[in-house]
């Protein structure tokens, strides 16, 4: 068994709408009891307005408050949303509530959000009218696989194709992004990290509005892929492009690969840095072997069976 599931760990259940000093108080306290701690986040998210954040902001507020001081002393886990906490007789849990001193225990999240300037606002427009005007729900269908394995042609190809359609559709493409957008972002892990969690984002808010978002990046890592994929949960999809690293380095489109070679590019994904290939993909398309209309066919008839277009 893994060492760090055998630590002794003690567990808080929250909404940490946000994350406080009231709460690293609470933290801290439970540490002090245990090798370390499970910070559970109640999967609370956008029921009311008193919930704003989703589980990945609430993640990033712990971390950017706890890692530098405590890493490796946590963990941060979503949690359904736990309203009873109920054991059985002699299962070895200590149950235990902590207060502190009135200065710490006034503290309110409510009053932090209100710190911030924070001001949910919900439609007046929901789903439901938007999908019935459209003719399709809001979907996020994300290709990933290296340079070279045919990302970008095929996103600009189904998109033709679903607009004809009469589809609301729209294709995010790395090089575009990276211009705009993620401009201030450089290609070390953590850049590559908050490149992709953006782009979750802006995918989400993009279904949430009615769109087939096709998504085209390389997205080398899989907790990455499993975080922007997260953002939309109701009907987001991993569609993984697979072409072995020889085939994409004799295609290169951009000449990539050649200046990575000669080390004009540094970190570049499949030279000097790693792609995690997808575990259980949504779909598998091998590029490698099969011509762009019929790679461009098996995507298009997945979309047409997930998304139920009329």
């Amino acid at each position: 068994m893994d060492k760090e599931k055998k630590l002794n760990t003690a567990l808080i259940i929250g909404r940490w709408q946000p994350w406080h000093e009231g709460h690293r108080e609470l933290f801290k306290a439970a540490l002090s009891r245990a090798e370390r701690v499970a910070i559970g986040v109640r999967a609370t998210h956008d029921t009311d307005q008193k919930n704003p954040f989703s589980f990945e902001e609430v993640k990033k507020f712990i971390d950017e408050d706890l890692k530098k001081d405590y890493s490796g002393k946590y963990v941060v886990v979503e949690l359904p949303n736990i309203t009873d906490v109920i054991y059985g007789r002699d299962v070895g849990y200590n149950v235990e509530k902590i207060t502190f001193e009135d200065e710490v225990e006034k503290i309110s999240a409510t009053n932090v959000r209100k710190s911030m300037n924070l001001t949910p606002v919900k439609h007046e427009v929901d789903s439901f009218e938007r999908e019935k005007r459209s003719g399709h729900k809001g979907a996020v269908i994300w290709l990933t696989g290296l340079s070279g394995s045919g990302k970008t042609t095929l996103a600009q190809k189904i998109e033709r194709r679903l607009f004809d359609k009469g589809c609301n559709v729209y294709m995010l493409d790395g090089d575009n992004i990276r211009d705009g957008l993620n401009s201030n972002l450089g290609f070390s892990d953590a850049d590559r990290e908050e490149n992709i969690r953006r782009i979750g984002e802006v995918a989400a808010l993009f279904a949430r509005a009615g769109f087939i978002v096709i998504t085209a990046f390389i997205s080398p890592f899989m907790n990455d892929r499993k975080k922007a994929l997260k953002a939309f949960k109701d009907n987001s999809y991993e569609i993984y492009l697979s072409c072995d690293l020889e085939t994409c380095e004799k295609r290169d489109p951009k000449g990539l690969y050649k200046k990575a070679r000669i080390g004009e590019i540094k970190d570049f994904t499949g030279i000097d840095s790693p792609y995690e290939v997808p575990k259980s993909p949504n779909l598998e398309i091998d590029t490698q072997s099969l011509s762009i209309e019929k790679s461009e066919k098996a995507l298009y008839e997945f979309i047409i069976e997930k998304i139920s277009i009329t």
